[in-house]
């Protein structure tokens, strides 16, 4: 065997030694970035959304784990990078809409006005559940019956809410005009 054959016969070691070396590498990255602690709490409920119970029903199970203080932390939330992608997730969609601390700000007409107002379409193009979440989470898929119960639950409490003020307008505006006939009478 020559010097050139010798050669030849270790060359396909060497990208071996470093394809180990750089998979060992990887793995310590990887490990080290475990280490990165992440902000998992769930801070108490202040008031939960005042809603009908299959409202609520549909509500916990497709949007309370971004949108509430009631998050359920999957396996994947433990391992990096996922843990920090899915605390800046529940983060910003806590920031966007908490359900968790809604009803202390809202009774029950207000709050499907304000559905109607942060949530409904958002809801109704498909952008939520986020496409991404329901993967790993096919429950949270809205079906046609879900948004329906939805459209529906808003769409009555927004109508009270109308009649209320449309009734309260016509009280307002009575009373505006019964006090010039009574200054004309004095």
């Amino acid at each position: 065997m020559t010097d050139t054959d010798s050669k030849a016969e270790a060359a396909p070691r060497k990208p071996r030694k470093w394809l180990r070396r750089g998979f060992v590498a990887a793995v310590i990255v990887f490990l080290g970035l475990q280490l990165v602690p992440v902000d998992r709490q769930n801070p108490p409920v202040v008031a939960d959304i005042v809603a009908p119970d299959d409202v609520k029903h549909i509500l916990r199970r497709a949007c309370y784990d971004c949108h509430s203080n009631e998050t359920r932390w999957p396996w994947y939330s433990y391992i990096a990078p996922g843990s920090w992608l899915m605390a800046h997730d529940v983060k910003e969609g806590r920031n966007y809409v908490n359900f968790s601390e809604w009803g202390d700000y809202y009774d029950e007409t207000d709050t499907a006005i304000m559905f109607q107002d942060e949530c409904w379409d958002d809801i109704e193009s498909g952008e939520m559940p986020l496409w991404f979440y329901l993967p790993l989470h096919p429950e949270a898929k809205l079906t046609d019956e879900d948004i329906a119960t939805l459209k529906r639950w808003w769409g009555e409490e927004v109508d009270e809410e109308v009649a209320e003020d449309d009734a309260s307008s016509s009280e307002d505006e009575e009373e505006d005009s019964s006090e010039p006939a009574q200054a004309n009478a004095g």
